[in-house]
């Protein structure tokens, strides 16, 4: 492998085709794996709901601490849910990192640049850290979702929970073409890999990259469109109708569901306190 622009690419190529490929934990035997998906999808919806309204560190403690309970009874690798649920917080971090010097508070350090004096205030770290707590929260009860549910029946539950066709249409098609996607960017960095030999300098990297841009969107394109083609001429165009299994609902999924609801109404009543 040469060039850091090649390893990247195929880094996160490789990652996130694990992301949506891997369902291997939603075969094994777990608490989540054993609900009905439709419990399952509203239950972990409406906790995803609660920490939307969660304005105090408490309730969001609580709801991350209720999601790695939830992780550990459904036999999820704690360190696999926090890899695949890093990447956004991180991301929405860096975007609300300057309201930590921006917000007025009590200063908890400060510096000068060119002139200008940046002080670190308590009342915005403690924004940025609750913001990235929130994000965490909700990214993680999304990935166990998708991790202990297969995608099929997350469908089958949508339809039968009357989620407007269109969205479950939208839905399915962007997952079907996600492993087209990734699978595609991972052949053209395996080509320009098996072309390229010893070490890249900058400018070499930077004229791979813009090529290699160039025919991953052109090659997309037409593999999507070839794709839709073969889904036509097989009555693709009709809506899902995805086979779903019909199952009773015990009293573990009511008790997951009166937790959900339990815990929109908490954060709800905590937040307009007076």
């Amino acid at each position: 492998m040469t060039g850091v622009l090649a390893r990247t690419a195929e880094s996160v190529s490789g990652a996130l085709r694990a992301v949506f490929a891997a369902e291997r934990v939603a075969a094994e035997d777990g608490f989540l794996q054993d609900r009905d998906p439709r419990v399952t999808l509203l239950s972990l919806g409406g906790f995803a709901l609660a920490v939307m309204l969660a304005r105090t560190p408490a309730v969001t403690l609580c709801l991350g601490a209720a999601t790695v309970g939830l992780a550990l009874l459904s036999a999820v690798p704690l360190r696999e849910l926090l890899g695949r649920s890093a990447v956004v917080p991180l991301a929405a971090a860096a975007v609300v990192l300057p309201q930590a010097v921006l917000l007025p508070g009590d200063a908890l350090a400060g510096v000068s640049l060119l002139g200008v004096a940046v002080e670190l205030t308590d009342a915005g770290l403690a924004y940025v850290v609750r913001f990235t707590a929130r994000v965490w929260v909700g990214v993680a009860l999304l990935s166990l979702l998708t991790m202990t549910t297969p995608f099929s029946a997350l469908v089958a539950a949508m339809r039968e929970l009357r989620v407007p066709v269109a969205l479950v249409w939208v839905l399915a098609v962007t997952y079907r073409y996600l492993f087209l996607f990734f699978d595609e960017l991972r052949r053209l960095v395996l080509a320009r890999n098996s072309r390229t030999t010893g070490s890249a300098g900058a400018r070499s990297e930077w004229r791979d990259a813009k090529r290699l841009a160039g025919t991953f969107l052109l090659r997309t394109l037409d593999r999507g469109e070839r794709v839709g083609r073969g889904m036509r001429a097989r009555g693709g165009a009709r809506p899902p109708s995805p086979y779903g299994r019909s199952r009773a609902v015990d009293g573990y999924d009511y008790a997951l569901s009166a937790c959900a609801v339990a815990a929109v109404v908490g954060a709800g009543v905590v937040r307009w306190l007076p």
